[in-house]
């Protein structure tokens, strides 16, 4: 039985390569118009906010946990922590996307 399970699995992962057709298209790279403005900076935005996350995140849980051994009142439950940890982190990296949106617009 094992040795059925392996073949079958064998072909399985071995025939779709073999009948797949061969791309036979050159890539062809974007052009500056053919996207506008607004879209360029949606993604700089996007990929800003998002990698900023990596730096904000640990940063709030830190100050977090600094506060509540503080003294800070808060909720008890650990998801609502995490929540609030989270909203604290989303709202650092949204600030960090819109100044550099605002140093971009006052630089050009």
């Amino acid at each position: 039985m094992r040795r059925v399970i392996a073949l079958l699995l064998a072909v399985l992962l071995i025939l779709p390569p073999l009948a797949a057709d061969p791309i036979e298209y050159e890539y062809e790279p974007y052009t500056e118009e053919e996207f506008p403005i607004w879209s360029h900076e949606l993604r700089r935005a996007e990929s800003i906010f998002f990698g900023s996350l990596v730096i904000t995140f640990p940063v709030a849980m830190g100050v977090y946990s600094l506060a509540s051994m503080m003294g800070m009142p808060g909720p008890t439950e650990e998801y609502q922590q995490v929540l609030i940890q989270a909203g604290i982190a989303a709202g650092l990296s949204l600030i960090i996307a819109g100044t550099d949106w605002i140093l971009g617009k006052v630089g050009n």
